[in-house]
């Protein structure tokens, strides 16, 4: 699993003027992904513990 974090200073005002929602998109799934695992995880140790 790995997580990208993207801290947008190399972009110019330009770039987000177009209108690309593809940085939302993949903002969304890290999110998504992130908190799937944790969850993931969290009920495997509450089974192990049970």
């Amino acid at each position: 699993m790995a997580i990208v974090v993207e801290s947008g200073l190399g972009r110019h005002s330009a770039s987000r003027a177009t209108g690309s929602r593809m940085p939302q998109f993949r903002r969304a799934a890290g999110i998504c992904m992130t908190t799937g695992s944790f969850t993931f995880l969290f009920a495997l140790v509450i089974g192990l513990i049970r």
